[in-house]
């Protein structure tokens, strides 16, 4: 019996991780739609949580909204399984560590996008709550210095997006058919860009912002993009940047499909007999 239960859990981690990665990809999509369109038509760009609100109000919405309290939750959990368990064998070194906090964290954010779709599945409040929890609580202690070391984070994470891009890392991670192979691999990396884009804007806010933001309001995708299209030519830019990650949803939907999940042994008689032995 237990050499079936390491097969079966690792078949459904791998289906819960590409089914997050198509509800990762229809969120950026649905956001990079918007901003491209927003940039010629005056319209509003949108955070992930109004991306799910338009989802929902789809003509297939609630089919969509099923697949997002669905998926979220699953992506979430791989994101766990890649930080706890290192399932990308990033390892412990200093880079590793860090890639793996980041995992933590982005298992986090997708965890909220994945109870914020639940609450309009269910009926509960579809506004936003202005921040809360622990952040707020410690608010008042940090005050506007929580956003230099913030700045700083969302800087080193645009640069590790720009590495990736550059340097083709991400194709480790992706068996693309060869066919397709060029168009797609370049498809993915304007992607990667143009997310690093946006959090190389969210830094920019929070070291020309101090006095404005807070940990209970800190800047995310929506203040990124509108902050983009105030800019000089700043209709191209959002232009280009909303193009851009609408590609990076084709990039999730080539991890969906094509992706490598590669889902740890989590059987716990053999961690067990590791264990004793």
């Amino acid at each position: 019996m237990s050499s079936v239960a390491p097969k079966d859990h690792r078949e459904a981690i791998e289906k819960g991780a590409r089914l997050g990665y198509l509800a990762r990809a229809l969120v950026f999509l649905v956001i990079g739609y918007f901003a491209f369109r927003s940039a010629f038509a005056g319209g509003q760009a949108l955070s992930e949580e109004d991306a799910i609100r338009e989802l929902v109000g789809s003509p297939f919405g609630m089919v969509m909204l099923v697949l997002l309290v669905v998926a979220l939750p699953a992506f979430a959990l791989w994101r766990y399984v890649q930080a706890f368990f290192d399932a990308d064998g990033y390892g412990r070194d200093a880079k590793g560590i860090a890639t793996r906090i980041g995992r933590f964290f982005s298992g986090c954010v997708y965890l909220f996008l994945a109870i914020y779709a639940g609450s309009l599945l269910f009926g509960f409040s579809t506004r936003d709550s202005g921040g809360g929890g622990v952040l707020e609580a410690w608010a008042p202690l940090f005050g506007p210095w929580f956003t230099v070391p913030a700045g700083l984070v969302m800087l080193a994470v645009a640069g590790a997006h720009v590495k990736r891009a550059w340097t083709g890392e991400f194709l480790k991670f992706l068996s693309l058919p060869p066919a397709h192979e060029g168009w797609m691999t370049a498809l993915c990396r304007v992607g990667i860009v143009a997310r690093a884009v946006v959090f190389a804007t969210i830094a920019f806010l929070f070291f020309t912002s101090a006095w404005r933001w807070t940990p209970e309001d800190t800047p995310g995708v929506q203040d990124a993009l509108t902050e983009i299209g105030q800019w000089p030519l700043g209709w191209l830019l959002l232009s280009l940047t909303g193009a851009g990650l609408m590609a990076f949803g084709g990039y999730c939907l080539a991890l969906a499909r094509y992706g490598h999940v590669r889902s740890p042994d989590l059987d716990p008689s053999k961690a067990m007999a590791a264990m004793r032995g």
